[in-house]
């Protein structure tokens, strides 16, 4: 154990061939579902030790090996592919071109060292450090965290009408293989800058919190069309009504005036409270 908390090199990541990062002793928070520890860093790059960036390093409830971060990485490098092809769909099919939707680029990285003090946290908090441990960077968010539509595709913040049909789009414009949703990040200026998503997948590749169909079917049983989601396709094989592009997109107040939907009744292989995605935990940190 040393007296920082610090990686090895890797990269690529923010236009740079390499980078460390240094992070806090106290982790700000866990996950909602209490498997990921999220400490406050900065990384550098090589050649300017003076050039740093705010970022967030994450652990694993347990130590995780070389490798085991390749579904999370693939979840945001899968929605940041299909926000490419979204912002294009919004501008020619609806005319609309103030808003913008990017995902966190996120990266592994090798434990270097153990500050001593994190050693006693790990103790308290029940969390085992390792050496050679794999952990994750991902550029820090700041401002208002917030989770705009949850895994069920329920939506808990007003007027995210423009991620509700980015959600549904995914769906499209993967024939109808899964459906990116869990959309949490922050907002600034029309620039939803989004993190750690989940993806629901006929054939359950994209981890523990991917429920397969039954995920899709929670998803769309929760998903209320606005007139972004015209001639997207659905799971029953259909299409949504094409509505004129002239109409701008209801509100959410207005289409969930009493909250959000609740969860419907269903056999999912988790809990169904858990299904309600909740930012609680992350309101304490700009992610």
């Amino acid at each position: 154990m040393g007296t920082v908390n610090s990686t090895l090199a890797a990269g690529p990541w923010g236009g740079f061939k390499t980078v460390w990062a240094s992070f806090e002793f106290n982790p700000q928070c866990n996950n909602s579902r209490g498997c990921t520890h999220v400490f406050k860093g900065v990384v550098y790059h090589k050649r300017n030790y003076f050039t740093k960036t705010d970022v967030v390093v994450k652990k694993q409830q347990g130590v995780a090996k070389p490798g085991d971060w390749k579904l999370y990485i693939n979840r945001c490098t899968t929605g940041q592919r299909l926000a490419s092809k979204f912002i294009p769909y919004l501008q020619n099919n609806h005319n609309i071109n103030q808003y913008t939707v990017r995902f966190v680029k996120p990266i592994e990285a090798i434990i270097d060292e153990w500050s001593s003090v994190t050693a006693i946290v790990a103790r308290f908090l029940k969390f085992k450090l390792g050496r050679d441990e794999a952990l994750l960077i991902e550029e820090r968010l700041h401002g208002k965290f917030v989770t705009f539509v949850t895994d069920c595709g329920s939506g808990i913040k007003r007027e995210i009408a423009v991620l509700a049909a980015f959600a549904h789009f995914t769906y499209h414009e993967s024939g109808g293989e899964f459906v990116v949703c869990n959309l949490q990040g922050v907002e600034d200026q029309c620039v939803y800058t989004l993190t750690n998503p989940v993806i629901h997948s006929k054939d359950g590749t994209y981890g523990d919190t991917d429920l397969g169909s039954d995920g899709i079917d929670a998803f769309f049983h929760h998903h209320v069309c606005t007139v972004l989601c015209s001639n997207l396709a659905r799971p029953s094989g259909d299409y949504t009504e094409l509505i004129s592009n002239q109409e701008p997109p209801p509100p959410y107040e207005e289409l969930f005036p009493y909250g959000p939907p609740p969860v419907p009744l269903i056999n999912l292989s988790i809990p169904s409270e858990e299904c309600k995605i909740s930012a609680h935990c992350m309101m304490s940190v700009a992610h």
